[in-house]
């Protein structure tokens, strides 16, 4: 049950994500937007591609910008 409660918050998040139009922007487009966003910004960006797509390059690198 916790699974979905995830899923279904993850989903209402869709709308508030700092970058606009995000699930219809390629890996490639996303990638260079994640600079200029706050702490608490990537980990929604995070927290939502992990729920939804999963694309390894976006997730690896906010990875990155953690470590930075």
């Amino acid at each position: 049950a916790l699974i979905v409660v995830e899923a279904r918050q993850g989903s209402e998040a869709a709308a508030d994500l700092p970058i606009a139009d995000y699930d219809s922007l390629a890996a490639s487009q996303v990638i260079p937007r994640l600079a200029g966003l706050s702490t608490s910004e990537v980990a929604a960006v995070e927290a939502y591609e992990q729920a939804h797509r999963g694309r390894k390059t976006i997730l690896g690198k906010i990875t990155q910008l953690g470590t930075a």
